[in-house]
């Protein structure tokens, strides 16, 4: 086959339309692939596995510890593990639970790696997605639990999702200004989709919204602030 010539008299290869295509299919399933994983655990290279058994045992420790701390506050023992069901949560005690695993789950992926300040920012912005929604919500359901609508679930159900999406982005622009303060990289967006991946740092505002079966979600917050701890710790 002859070589094209273009005008500028430069010798081109002729044009494969197969491999092209081929190609074309392979960047393109790379790049949702990445899209997608961008969203739930915010990674842009594979995981080492040491990152990940340090990021888990110390979201595990920070969750342990605080957990501990308030079950002796509330006069329960963890010596029977089925206590950890029985637990009442305020906001404070969400708080410091979430607080410690997510900081424990940091600290741990932080040992050994050089992607230090992405960790720490995916810490804060995972801190200020467990807090800020719930402080959002809180005033939100007793306001509706004070008014004649408190047996109204459709509305409770439907403010509750609201506040609680309005409070996820007020926690990303929190974030952005305390990772980036003088602004010198473009902010993290937190698209509808964003929101829907990253739920699980805001289930404690469920917990307190009191929505029938979801609130339920309550008993199992221990284990939830643990996984968001450790999606914080292995983030890259």
């Amino acid at each position: 086959m002859s070589t094209q010539v273009n005008i500028n008299n430069t010798p081109r290869k002729p044009f494969n339309s197969f491999k092209s295509i081929a190609n074309a299919k392979k960047t393109n399933l790379t790049y949702a692939a990445t899209t997608k994983r961008s969203y739930r655990n915010h990674t842009t290279e594979p995981v080492e596995t040491h990152t990940k058994i340090q990021a888990f045992l110390g979201s595990l420790t920070g969750v342990g510890v605080s957990t501990a701390l308030i079950a002796n506050k509330q006069k329960l023992t963890l010596k029977n593990p089925l206590n950890i069901f029985k637990l009442k949560y305020g906001i404070p005690e969400m708080i410091a639970i979430s607080g410690l695993g997510i900081i424990g789950g940091v600290l741990g992926g932080l040992i050994g790696s050089k992607k230090k300040k992405e960790k720490i920012d995916e810490g804060v912005f995972q801190f200020m997605n467990a807090t800020v929604p719930l402080l959002a919500v809180h005033p939100v359901t007793k306001f509706i639990d004070n008014s004649k609508y408190k047996n109204n679930i459709p509305l409770r159900i439907g403010a509750i999702l609201a506040v609680l999406l309005a409070g996820m982005k007020l926690a990303a622009a929190i974030s952005n200004k305390i990772n980036d303060p003088k602004d010198k990289v473009p902010d993290r967006k937190l698209t509808l989709l964003d929101s829907v991946a990253n739920i699980d740092d805001a289930v404690g505002a469920f917990a307190v919204a009191k929505i029938p079966v979801v609130s339920q979600l309550e008993k199992i917050l221990p284990f939830i602030f643990v996984w968001c701890g450790y999606r914080a710790g292995q983030s890259n």
